[in-house]
């Protein structure tokens, strides 16, 4: 009796592995990655189709005597303009009649045309953000009756590409801090040698990081996926940005172990 509770009292329990551990703070890490990635997909989706949608319409002074080649000349030799193209009233009532036949079928009496000439202006990215300073310049160029744009959605492309460098500086930050933790755990305490051993043997290690970074992207994909039902604007990251998570998410398992190793 005596010598069975002795043997109780020394068995000790064999440590865990922390397979789990790995696994579930791999996914954790490879989920919130694959989130901002697929929102870096979408915002910069949605930033092109802005981008192309925004013009600035500029209207012809009907009083004044400047050609159309000299003041579409003018507005394309304004800094920050990528395009000016002009549009007679003539192109300009024949869209309306394209896109809204009954209505100017009920407006406008026939053989009559109200529509002014215009140009529409495509600027730089870069000028966005000061879009008065173009407008100004615009205004004095002789032969511009007036300058329409919705600065509600010029507001709208700026956001939009803010956001998407907002998050491409997150992930590159985030990047950076895994390298970090990385190149100080293996050199602090280990051996070149001493870590290609542990190369094969802490395989299981790689297998569990890498298996959670590959489970994460599945889940991020079977929740982002109904939005394409929602949305026409729907855009999944390369393969390229799976695969690089994948393997992040294995070298983050080996790594864990490492430090686990150091401190046992």
């Amino acid at each position: 009796m005596t010598e069975h509770r002795h043997q109780r009292e020394n068995h000790t329990p064999r440590p865990r592995k922390g397979y789990r551990v790995a696994f579930l703070l791999a996914f954790s890490a490879g989920l919130l990655a694959e989130m901002l990635i697929f929102m870096h997909a979408q915002m910069r989706e949605i930033s092109m189709l802005l981008k192309e949608d925004f013009r600035i319409v500029v209207v012809r002074d009907e009083k004044s005597k400047e050609t159309s080649d000299a003041v579409g000349a003018a507005l394309a030799a304004i800094k920050g303009t990528r395009q000016a193209v002009f549009v007679s009233r003539q192109d300009r009532l024949a869209r309306l009649k394209a896109e809204e036949p009954d209505l100017v079928a009920s407006v406008l009496p026939p053989g009559t045309n109200p529509m002014p000439d215009t140009w529409e202006v495509a600027i730089e990215e870069d000028t966005l953000g000061d879009i008065n300073g173009w407008t100004d310049a615009a205004w004095r160029i002789s032969g511009v009756g007036d300058i329409k744009y919705k600065p509600l959605e010029a507001y709208a492309v700026m956001h939009s590409l803010f956001y998407g460098h907002l998050i491409t500086l997150a992930l590159a930050l985030a990047f950076l801090a895994f390298m970090l933790m990385t190149a100080m755990v293996l050199t602090h305490g280990h051996t070149p040698a001493g870590l290609a051993a542990s190369l094969g043997a802490d395989r299981f290690w790689f297998l569990a990081g890498g298996g959670g970074a590959a489970a994460s992207a599945l889940a991020a994909y079977a929740v982002v996926y109904p939005v394409k039902y929602l949305s026409p604007v729907w855009a999944w990251p390369s393969p390229l940005w799976q695969a690089a998570l994948i393997v992040a998410g294995a070298l983050f398992g080996w790594t864990l172990c490492q430090w686990k190793n150091v401190r046992s």
